[in-house]
């Protein structure tokens, strides 16, 4: 009996072990895709930045208050 229990107890280790490498591999991959989706709106929204600053200073015009319309 003390070797079933211990046969147990090993496999139930071994699968504690196996679960937690899955659980990093999935927490890991999760991570790697919010820091994609991050990467990416950052992309864009610095694209859209400096087609803004570009349109203005080829469109010519100020947003500057002090200069008269």
């Amino acid at each position: 009996m003390e070797r079933v229990t211990a046969a147990l107890g090993g496999l139930a280790f071994v699968a504690l072990i196996f679960g937690g490498l899955v659980a990093v591999r999935i927490l890991t991959r999760a991570l790697y895709a919010v820091i994609w989706f991050a990467e990416t709106v950052a992309t864009f929204g610095f694209a859209l930045l400096v087609g803004y600053i570009v349109y203005r200073i080829l469109l010519g015009s100020s947003d500057d208050p002090r200069c008269g319309v």
